[in-house]
């Protein structure tokens, strides 16, 4: 019998983790499918893992892996895939903004032969800011990206087990799953769903963790960051020789300069800018580099149910 692994990071979701268990179980009891349920506690300082081993006590089909400390949510389904012991995977946040009701959807489109089947969001239920920055992000990963990674697609995927391995053959440790699972291939097929508002607490996704996010995104699978600067730089160049040489005739011609003073101020201002940013841009790439070469593990696990 087939069998799937839904793999659910988790940090402080004291409040959820008996709500979704059960929800998920109601779901999947008519499916003729062996279903396991996997909890990362990534870090979590309240009794989201007391609530894991209490459900890992009660049923079979529950385990839980802990971490030391806080390593994030593409580290804790890293592990949950690195664990997954040869099954096919189902990713989904265990805040009940990913519906467990959709799991039908991607198990039946997995039957109809796709290897990757994406939950792609046609409405969220968040605030209109978050909303413009999802927006945005999506809007800039499309366009710099290498790979086609897909608009309005978050981690809520059902992944077959040849692709789980496939993934789990990566050796980087700077991870972006969203992008990983587009880089692999194989035939994907979309689901429309509804992203909901998380059921108790609060978010852990602040802005900045958001910011961090797209950042690792886009200079993960892109090289077009450097190359822009190399347009600015040849623009900026030939542009400003073109002014020189207008400078010069107006200099000549007309005995006085163009635009004068204020102007060489301002280019010094905008050409200060432009290295500040190429230097950033340069630096995000040494940095993507300089955490790989040091072969850190991406996450430690403290303890696990099993």
């Amino acid at each position: 019998m087939e069998s799937f692994e839904i793999i659910l990071p988790c940090f402080n979701e004291e409040d959820n983790i008996i709500p979704i268990f059960d929800e998920i179980t109601k779901v999947v009891e008519d499916l003729e499918y062996k279903f396991l349920l996997t909890f990362i506690d990534d870090g979590s300082d309240d009794e989201t893992w007391v609530r894991i081993k209490t459900l890992h006590d009660k049923s079979k089909n529950v385990k839980g892996i802990k971490f030391s400390r806080n390593f994030g949510h593409q580290a804790a389904i890293n592990a949950g895939l690195k664990n997954s012991q040869n099954q096919n995977v189902i990713v989904m946040d265990s805040d009940f903004q990913d519906n467990p009701k959709y799991i039908i959807d991607l198990v039946s489109e997995w039957e109809n032969g796709a290897k990757i089947v994406l939950a792609k969001r046609v409405d969220r239920d968040e605030n209109f800011l978050r909303k413009k920055i999802f927006s945005l992000f999506f809007f800039l990963q499309k366009k710099i990206s290498d790979i086609n990674i897909p608009k309005n697609v978050g981690h809520f995927s059902l992944l077959d087990k040849s692709v789980v391995s496939e993934i789990n053959l990566f050796q980087e440790n700077f991870r972006y799953f969203n992008g990983i699972r587009s880089y692999v291939g194989f035939e994907t097929k979309f689901i429309e769903v509804v992203k909901n508002k998380r059921r108790h607490g609060q978010s852990n996704m602040t802005y900045w963790k958001l910011f961090k996010l797209g950042i690792n995104g886009i200079f993960g699978f892109s090289s077009k960051p450097l190359n822009l600067i190399a347009f600015l730089g040849i623009g900026i160049s030939l542009g400003s020789l073109i002014f020189s040489a207008i400078s010069l005739y107006y200099k000549y011609r007309y005995g006085r300069t163009l635009l004068g003073w204020t102007f060489g101020l301002s280019s010094i201002y905008f050409l200060s800018g432009i290295q500040l940013l190429s230097l950033s841009i340069i630096g995000q790439y040494v940095g993507n580099i300089f955490s790989e070469v040091k072969k850190r593990p991406n996450y430690i696990v403290k303890e696990t149910t099993d």
